[in-house]
């Protein structure tokens, strides 16, 4: 369903707000929570679960699913310009099965297992490294239409679960290098940056402090052109934990502002040709 709906029956006909799909994004973060990869910082498990939950809204949003990274798919990474060979791949090895079933045999015999090794050698990857104005940075998200264009959407997704004053003044800085490292490259690209903790936030003024760290990385005032703060309530830190909800309390770093203002910045950054049906989706 498309995610654009009108705020109410009253309201002007082209007003639209965009509804986030909350049940995905805690399904896809229950997982990792669940097996007790958030008890570990480095494990970095929950954190690619965030990502992908990014990259699923920005495939709802209309954006073409072949130029959205992490993709639903191996390789989670894949040159857009692959994706008709790709198909024609898959399509090659539907026939092959096909023929098989009828009882033929293939010549050579081994013809479908030596296309299956040309299809799993093709060149995807697993991160998403995006060439900056001073170094090479790993993203998060991306929306990637084709690479002479470049980057049309760049998404940075953080995770933290403890010391959060400890870490407040690194964590700031780090999003204000990797923003400039970027935004000088490419200033017509979308920004975003999502920060996911957990509920203890609200213990000691932290939830406070990074509410106010996130609305002044956000323009006018900062380089992005969306954030949103996501807090997790898990039950305590057992071999088995429970994801009882996912929240994004502080309403001016909710997740509908998020994607609104990420999307309406790509459809500004670009001509009314491109991304027609991310347009067309919201006008709908």
């Amino acid at each position: 369903m498309p995610p654009w709906r009108k705020p109410d029956a009253a309201s002007d006909e082209h007003e639209r707000e965009y509804v986030p799909d909350y049940a995905m994004l805690r399904d896809l973060l229950a997982v990792p929570i669940e097996q007790g990869h958030a008890r570990s910082q480095q494990s970095g498990r929950v954190a690619k679960s965030l990502d992908a939950y990014i990259a699923y809204e920005l495939r709802r949003a209309g954006f073409d699913a072949v130029s959205v990274f992490p993709r639903a798919r191996q390789p989670r990474v894949l040159s857009p310009e692959l994706a008709e060979i790709e198909q024609a791949i898959e399509r090659l090895l539907q026939l092959l099965a096909d023929y098989e079933a009828l009882g033929n045999r293939l010549q050579p015999p081994d013809l479908r297992s030596y296309v299956k090794r040309v299809a799993e050698a093709m060149p995807g990857v697993s991160e998403t490294k995006v060439l900056g104005r001073f170094y090479t940075k790993q993203v998060d998200a991306v929306v990637l239409a084709d690479w002479l264009r470049g980057p049309d959407v760049l998404v940075s997704g953080k995770t933290q679960f403890s010391s959060y004053l400890n870490n407040k003044n690194n964590r700031y800085e780090e999003a204000i290098g990797e923003a400039h490292n970027l935004r000088d490259r490419y200033p017509l690209t979308a920004m975003g940056f999502a920060y996911l903790v957990r509920s203890n936030v609200f213990e000691g003024g932290a939830y406070e402090l990074l509410r106010d760290l996130l609305v002044r990385l956000r323009r006018p005032d900062g380089p992005f052109d969306g954030t949103v703060l996501l807090v997790a309530d898990w039950d305590g830190d057992t071999a088995r934990p429970k994801l009882n909800r996912v929240e994004d309390p502080a309403p001016t770093l909710a997740l509908p502002r998020f994607f609104e203002d990420l999307l309406d910045a790509a459809m500004s950054y670009t001509p009314v040709d491109i991304h027609e049906r991310v347009r067309a989706l919201k006008r709908a």
